[in-house]
């Protein structure tokens, strides 16, 4: 269950069922920040990412210009990661170095990001099969998934996904 085979399968699984399912909740027993906002009734895109991951950081730009075009519409960001047990140049950490650490690579990268919390948990990646980072997951206003992909994603690709999902209204579709 917790082995990166089992990880791939998910992902695979969830590319040919998770769209139009109820989102899976996320845990945020654990997470840097303030505590997570209610997500209910809210369009969402859940941003999976990771410290190390140079593809997320390419991401970034991106979500920084939805959020700015379509936050003040109700879009919510949420960006969940988790630990991996080491910081900088793979040097090994404790759970408080390496808080300390994402803390510093989310200032430096996703700094955009409203000061929410940030879900730390591998049962998060574990539920969405993220073996991939990013994963990008878009969320309705009833918490269905509407598109689930993982790696990256350009504007033209994601940008008319948000538009069509703060376009629907509550209870609709």
């Amino acid at each position: 269950r917790n082995s990166p085979i089992h990880m791939r399968l998910t992902k695979n699984l969830n590319l040919i069922s998770l769209e139009g399912q109820r989102a899976p909740a996320l845990t945020a027993k654990d997470f840097l920040g303030p505590k997570m906002p209610d997500l209910k009734g809210r369009p969402v895109l859940m941003f999976f990412w990771a410290h190390w991951c140079p593809d997320c950081k390419t991401q970034a730009p991106i979500l920084k210009e939805l959020l700015d075009r379509y936050g003040s519409q109700g879009l919510t960001v949420v960006a969940p990661t988790q630990r991996y047990g080491y910081v900088a140049r793979g040097k090994d950490a404790g759970p408080q170095e390496e808080n300390k650490y994402i803390e510093e690579i989310r200032a430096t990268y996703y700094g955009f990001l409203p000061p929410t919390a940030i879900a730390m948990s591998e049962e998060n990646h574990r539920r969405y099969g993220v073996s991939t980072t990013p994963t990008v997951v878009v969320i309705d206003r009833r918490g269905i998934v509407r598109s689930y992909h993982p790696g990256t994603m350009s504007k033209a690709e994601l940008e008319p996904l948000v538009a069509r999902l703060l376009g629907e209204q509550a209870g609709t579709r």
